[in-house]
């Protein structure tokens, strides 16, 4: 199985698994060479005190075209116009000969078919050319930048996590939200690096529809740790709904969020 499938614009299938990435003014970049340089951006306005806990970083993707139903996870990562989540690639655009998805929406801590926090439509997508031209899974990495509710971006409600590019992490904690579930399912194990452009954890549970699903480091249970990964790359995040893959992230998947932090391209 794959953690998720869905027809791009492009009207070519495109499956889908992911984990969670961040950074920004305030992201944390550490290679193992020279570290990338932060972008010399400054937050648009003072942060505010978040109104929710951190477990509502992590949410649920939709697609409202239809009947609105969610069908990849992210989690809302720092950025100076506190905007912005990071998810898999394959979840929003097909690939080569694929295209983007639209209308989407990201609900963060999405839960018995309620969002809380709200339902936030997203303005523009960020994915690297080697994914949409090449469909590279070692660049299998999206950001999402969010419209804003009642003068508010997301981060002003439920804060966000710091991105960490360049490290093996070890211990993480994942949440995902199966397709077939209006609950998250949640797994802390420990982070491998059985490639040099992938992550793997064995996590039991995470089907379709958990592709996107950020990897938040520390001890396996710490909610505002920094995302190192998301569910995604090799095999789409993975065959089987017990074992998980990530892109490698480095200094590509900074590049990609220094885009995503400037608003520098994307669709």
């Amino acid at each position: 199985m794959v953690k998720g499938f869905v027809r791009p614009a492009g009207g070519r299938p495109g499956r889908f698994a992911a984990v969670r990435a961040a950074g920004a003014a305030l992201i944390v970049l550490a290679a193992a060479g020279p570290a990338p340089t932060a972008p010399a951006a400054t937050p648009a306005r003072p942060a505010a005190v978040p109104v929710f806990p951190a477990r509502y970083r992590i949410g649920a993707v939709f697609a409202l075209t239809g009947r609105p139903r969610h069908f990849c996870t992210a989690g809302v990562v720092t950025s100076p116009h506190r905007n912005l989540v990071v998810t898999a690639a394959h979840c929003v655009h097909g690939g080569p000969g694929g295209g983007y998805r639209t209308e989407l929406a990201f609900a963060p801590g999405y839960r018995a078919g309620g969002a809380p926090a709200g339902l936030w439509r997203v303005r523009r997508v960020f994915v690297a050319p080697r994914w949409t031209t090449a469909g590279d899974a070692a660049i299998d990495v999206a950001f999402l930048a969010l419209e804003t509710r009642a003068g508010a971006a997301v981060e002003d409600l439920v804060g966000g996590n710091p991105l960490l590019t360049g490290v093996v992490p070890g211990a993480v904690r994942l949440v995902g939200y199966p397709a077939s579930s209006e609950e998250a399912v949640t797994c802390a194990a420990r982070a491998e690096r059985p490639h040099p452009q992938r992550l793997r954890v064995r996590c039991p549970g995470f089907t379709v529809g958990t592709s996107g699903s950020p990897w938040v480091a520390g001890d396996g249970r710490r909610e505002d740790g920094p995302v190192v990964g998301v569910i995604g790359g090799y095999q789409h995040g993975g065959a089987t709904p017990d074992v998980s893959y990530s892109s490698y992230f480095d200094a590509s998947v900074g590049e990609l969020y220094r885009r995503a932090a400037t608003g520098s391209g994307g669709t």
